[in-house]
């Protein structure tokens, strides 16, 4: 997780300038006359002063401890207080400087490679490295101190030029006001960026104050007696879950729901109140999440076209998904007709086999993965476990060719297809008007992708909890949540309220994390599939696989990407020893804490007490009564979701 100095230098001096200038394309260079944007201009800029204060400080004290002890105690409170000016203005920075958040200030330290920027590895850098030298003693190391220290005062010193000039409009402000709670809610509160000093519910007050800080200033300006009282009642909402965030003496033990349910997401909707009483409309801006949904966490909050090769191309998708569905059950798609998606997707099974690794084309041997759930597989940005494609359509695609699978091909299924009358009707209703109307296999594995966007699982008890049915949870179950977001550190690989790995709230990349699996349950080496490395061709990625949703834990054993553990309890025990190390396997670059989480037998029931109440089947679609019928009589015998 050290600095590679060289490798940042040649990155900053020539792919960081075309990012930042293509990624602000959308944005003015000119200064808005609009107060709003003039007085979050102020604060911005005012904080980054303080940050820069306490960075020069502390690269001063590391400079000067060559000669006497490492002042560590001084070092960490001009660290929280830097912290704590950044959390202030994280809204505005996250939103206008997303990337370089992500890259070089903010980021989690879980090695990235990221296709926006390079295929190559990019290392860990910001907060969360000085974090990491500065409350874990045994990987202090004072030249990468320094380094990161230099490299974040250089990139605040940039950041600050440049919101010197920028336009800041309304309508994205107050939009990034509700991303940021939305951060708060899925990611700050999980620890997300803190997960080594837990100070994650300290810095959500900080974080809080400075859009109430925004609001204050707005409210003195503004003669608009519905805006006052929309600031109003926002502040007073804020303030309300500042006094129980100061209340916290323990974030591993902190009520984390009641915060999101009776505090966060009335401040979410009194944020979309005060837009509406501006009279602006929103920006041209296509997000993830629905910003005018007043619940985050409702089944319509997040946009599933977004997730879509096209985001605007809705025109017959109801038709295209009914037309998936015989498509997903039938195993005309496959090089023997007697293999269907079905095949190794069930839907009693939560759309998996139940296999540890799926069976090959010739049902003679197992495929080196398990058949992940097809339940919110929409909410991705990659697919398969080391993420190699980039669309449901693409996963179709490579599926149908693969020699192991479906063994098959565009040619092959277009031709089998077009052998039946009922097969052509249905594709000229689904896409009339276009040339698809006459089969095509984008066709074909664009409606397969449309009915997997309809195995939406978000009706789960805890989804009703959410929405207010406050009796629907056990205290157990409740609690489960509390240690899933705090001391199990769960929620900062498995984000709320989706549950996979996808991060909030741009929904822009997925995470991968090195868990050190190993072979089998009870053995102690490592499983030598290299995962995400083989994609990325990086090191620091060997072993790493895609986080997974842990909706509907309880229908999708076995576990992980070789099916190696039967039970959910065989798993929660192997993350509460520390994962692979902790069970003596040598991994130098796993992602998940070395030491035990320390959780105790009750703590371990009601987290699985919690992850059972995430179970949602009610819209899982029947199993077709008939497939359409080809001229070909010996077709018409192949059997409805395949034969293995």
């Amino acid at each position: 997780m050290f600095l590679n100095h060289v490798k940042v230098t040649n990155f900053l001096k020539v792919i960081l300038p075309s990012i930042v200038v293509c990624f602000f394309l959308s944005f003015s260079t000119k200064i808005s006359p609009q107060p709003l944007g003039g007085i979050c201009r102020d604060k911005v800029l005012s904080n980054i002063s303080n940050i820069l204060n306490h960075l020069e400080d502390s690269k001063s004290l590391i400079l000067k401890s060559n000669a006497s002890p490492f002042p560590r105690k001084d070092i960490k409170l001009k660290y929280e207080e830097s912290r704590k000016y950044y959390k202030e203005i994280e809204f505005f920075v996250e939103y206008y400087s997303t990337l370089e958040c992500k890259l070089f200030i903010n980021g989690p330290l879980v090695p990235k490679v990221d296709i926006e920027v390079s295929d190559e590895a990019i290392d860990l850098h910001g907060f969360q490295v000085l974090e990491e030298n500065l409350y874990d003693e045994s990987k202090t190391n004072l030249s990468v101190l320094i380094e990161e220290y230099d490299l974040l005062i250089k990139h605040f010193k940039n950041l600050k030029e440049y919101y010197e000039t920028i336009q800041i409009e309304e309508n994205k402000l107050i939009e990034a006001m509700q991303l940021h709670i939305i951060r708060i809610m899925s990611l700050t509160l999980n620890g997300y960026d803190c997960t080594i000093n837990k100070q994650a519910i300290s810095e959500t007050y900080f974080s809080l104050n400075g859009i109430k800080d925004i609001l204050n200033k707005i409210l003195n300006q503004t003669s608009e007696e519905k805006q006052k009282k929309a600031i109003n009642n926002t502040n007073r909402l804020i303030e309300k879950a500042q006094r129980k965030v100061k209340k916290c003496s323990n974030s591993d033990i902190f009520d984390r729901l009641s915060l999101i349910t009776d505090h966060l997401n009335p401040i979410y909707q009194s944020i979309l109140l005060y837009k509406k009483t501006l009279a602006i409309s929103s920006s041209d801006l296509f997000y993830a999440v629905n910003l005018n949904e007043p619940y985050f966490f409702k089944e319509n909050s997040i946009n599933k076209q977004f997730f879509s090769v096209y985001k605007t191309d809705t025109m017959g998708n109801g038709q295209q998904a009914a037309l998936g569905k015989l498509l997903f059950y039938d195993p005309i798609l496959s090089g023997n007709n007697k293999r269907a998606c079905a095949s190794c997707h069930q839907a009693d099974k939560a759309f998996t086999d139940g296999k540890a690794l799926a069976l090959t084309f010739d049902s003679t041997h197992d495929l080196s993965r398990n058949s992940p759930t097809l339940l919110n597989a929409v909410y991705q940005k990659l697919f398969f476990h080391d993420g190699r494609v980039i669309n449901l359509e693409s996963q179709a695609d490579e599926v149908f060719n693969n020699a192991f699978e479906m063994q098959s091909n565009a040619n092959d299924i277009v031709a089998k297809l077009k052998q039946s009358e009922e097969y052509r009707v249905l594709f000229k209703m689904a896409y009339k008007g276009r040339a698809d109307s006459s089969i095509t296999f984008y066709a074909v594995i664009k409606s397969i992708a449309e009915f997997i966007k309809q195995l939406d699982s978000r009706n789960s008890r805890f989804d009703q909890y959410l929405l207010g049915n406050k009796n629907i949870l056990t205290k157990q179950e409740k609690n489960g949540f509390n240690l899933f977001a705090g001391k199990a550190l769960c929620a900062s690989c498995h984000f709320f309220p989706l549950f996979n790995g996808t991060v909030p709230p741009f929904y822009n990349d997925n995470e991968f994390e090195v868990l050190g699996v190993p072979e089998t349950e009870l053995s102690k080496k490592i499983d030598q599939d290299i995962g995400r490395e083989k994609i990325s061709r990086s090191q620091t990625q060997r072993y790493a696989f895609k986080t997974p949703t842990v909706r509907n834990i309880q229908l999708t054993a076995p576990y992980m990407h070789n099916g190696s553990f039967k039970t959910l309890d065989s798993v929660l025990t192997f993350y509460n020893r520390g994962g692979g190390v902790g069970i003596g396997i040598k991994i130098t670059n796993q992602t998940l804490p070395f030491d035990s989480l320390g959780l105790n037998k009750k703590e371990l029931a009601d987290l699985k007490k919690f992850l059972l109440c995430l179970i949602d089947t009610s819209t899982i679609p029947k199993v077709p009564n008939k497939l359409p019928l080809f001229y070909d009589l010996n077709l018409n015998k192949r059997k409805i979701g395949g034969e293995y």
